[in-house]
């Protein structure tokens, strides 16, 4: 069957395979000049660049490090980010790739990186942040648990420690990398002969701590200034956090079994049926499945389920058709595979949406592991592409679909990304205001949830708030506006809480507090601010 798919002796699948890899690369790349957020991507790009109070904030602190240092190599426009940050994306697919040897047809592996390319360009929309770095820094701590797994090498337990450290460094979250690879050395010891110790997990922790500890205290001054460099985010609700966990479990059980199920069928009904009516029949099933589940859900959340229970049925698969070995190394690899999976959500407010993340690994499990139907896996793949065009092409990340985001941005910094002509318009004229604001020696601010693009683009703007929540409708940050505005004479501040259009014409308790701190409200669609002159 693997043959009869991946022939290298069949010219034309050979060529078909190319002409899709190159598409895919193609098509993953071109998704960065599509789509602007006014919101998480700039945040973290601000607090890499003007943290509050010049300090960075302890749960990504080395994030912010590496953002930094990214924009003073490839500069500050945003489409040359995008590039690096898809570069890092596409590298952290190819990692495993380049680090372990493999036995697979060559045709086959880069029929299985096409297709990972392709199903996850709909999560390629990040400018650069933490998850992107995060995804990066988890791949390779996966590829060198692999080769761990294999040879147990001394200089890999101490390079696993350092990265480990690293990556907890870079999103706090992270920490849950390091009891798995604790688990990893300590399995792997039933793959050594004569030559393991139970000492080296122990030394591994031990290390990994040391690291972490001393990461955080280079940079922080003392505790007090440590803990003071919080995240100050009230978005990590618990009972929410563990109610998007369970409501996106139930859904990935029942995927999970509905995956399962097929498979059992096909298998089988495999030597019963003709192979076309085997494969039109999983095929239809599937295009009816995906179809209802899948299609224009918000943010992909569906999409995002879908291809983690796809992974996860892969695994379950390859367990059970090797169970007579639990402990041996390719299954090994599996359930690493498994618990990297779960890396990324853990702690995230997005429930398991975030498990997709480490889809990109998929490929590689697929080239290392031989699953078998595996007619039955392609076929879920192949029709699983143009979903994936789909949910790229219904809707960007905060933005609305492609074909509606036709107007470039005419401000170097956002050149050449396109977004809504509404859009486009709105960040043009707010550019045109605040030029003419400080041409007239106004100092202008911004404020609100949706503001974060702006202090990216007038760094001079951010009024030293940490926090990504800058509400409107109630008063707890309005102390600091005022301590950032005292003594200033010409001041104007934009109130940004919404996107242009959405935005209800009631005044909220902030702009009702600026009023009555003698500011005017300036209006001149599609843009309103706040102006206060003392003469």
């Amino acid at each position: 069957m693997n043959t009869f798919l991946f022939n290298p002796e069949r010219k034309h699948i050979v060529i078909i395979v190319n002409v899709f890899l190159t598409v895919s690369v193609f098509y993953f790349f071109s998704s960065i000049f599509f789509g602007l957020d006014f919101t998480d991507s700039f945040y973290h790009l601000n607090q890499a660049l003007n943290p509050a109070d010049g300090i960075y904030l302890y749960p990504f602190f080395l994030s912010s490090i590496i953002i930094k240092g990214v924009i003073s190599l490839v500069g500050p426009e945003v489409i040359y980010l995008r590039f690096f940050n898809s570069l890092m994306l596409f590298f952290s697919l190819l990692m495993p790739f380049l680090l372990i040897k493999l036995h697979k047809p060559r045709v086959e592996v880069l029929f299985y990186i096409a297709c990972g390319l392709f199903l996850f360009t709909p999560f390629n929309v990040n400018i650069l942040g933490y998850d992107s770095i995060s995804i990066f820094i988890l791949s390779l701590i996966f590829s060198l648990s692999v080769l761990y797994l294999q040879k147990a090498n001394l200089y890999l337990l101490l390079l696993l420690s350092f990265i480990c450290s690293l990556a907890v460094l870079i999103r706090l979250p992270n920490i849950l990398v390091v009891p798995i690879v604790f688990l990893v050395m300590v399995f792997s010891g039933k793959l050594q002969k004569g030559n393991y110790s139970v000492n080296l997990p122990v030394m591994f922790m031990l290390l990994t701590i040391f690291f972490i500890l001393f990461g955080f205290s280079i940079y922080y001054a003392n505790l007090e200034e440590f803990f003071a460099a919080s995240a100050n985010s009230s978005s990590h609700d618990l009972k929410m956090l563990f109610y998007n966990y369970f409501l996106h479990g139930l859904k990935m059980l029942l995927i999970v079994s509905l995956i399962l199920a097929g498979h059992f069928i096909f298998k089988k009904a495999e030597d019963k049926m003709p192979k076309y009516m085997l494969y039109a029949g999983a095929g239809l099933i599937f295009i009816i499945l995906i179809g209802l589940f899948v299609i224009r859900t918000k943010y992909s959340q569906n999409y995002s389920l879908f291809l983690t229970s796809l992974a996860l049925s892969m695994v379950i698969v390859s367990m059970i058709e090797n169970r007579k070995d639990w402990l041996n190394f390719p299954n090994l690899a599996l359930y690493l595979y498994i618990l990297f999976l779960f890396i990324n959500p853990f702690g995230s407010n997005t429930g398991l949406l975030k498990a997709a993340s480490l889809f990109l690994l998929l490929p590689f499990i697929l080239s290392f592991h031989n699953f078998k139907p595996q007619p039955y896996w392609v076929v879920i793949l192949v029709i699983l592409l143009p979903f994936a065009l789909i949910e790229k092409l219904s809707g960007t990340y905060e933005d609305k679909s492609i074909p509606a985001l036709n107007t470039p941005v005419n401000i170097s910094l956002l050149t050449p990304i396109s977004t809504t002509k509404t859009r486009a318009a709105y960040l043009e004229k707010i550019d045109m205001e605040v030029n003419e604001l400080k041409k007239n020696n106004v100092q202008v601010y911004f404020y609100g949830d949706k503001s974060h693009i702006f202090h990216y683009l007038y760094p001079a703007t951010n009024m030293n708030i940490n926090s990504f929540f800058q509400p409107v409708d109630e008063l707890v940050y309005y102390p600091k506006i005022v301590k950032v505005i005292n003594g200033k004479q010409r001041t104007a501040i934009f109130i940004v809480d919404s996107y242009p259009g959405d935005r209800s014409k009631d005044l909220l308790s902030v702009e009702f507090s600026l009023i009555r701190d003698g500011f005017k409200r300036v209006k001149m669609e599609p843009i309103i601010y706040y102006l206060r002159i003392k003469e």
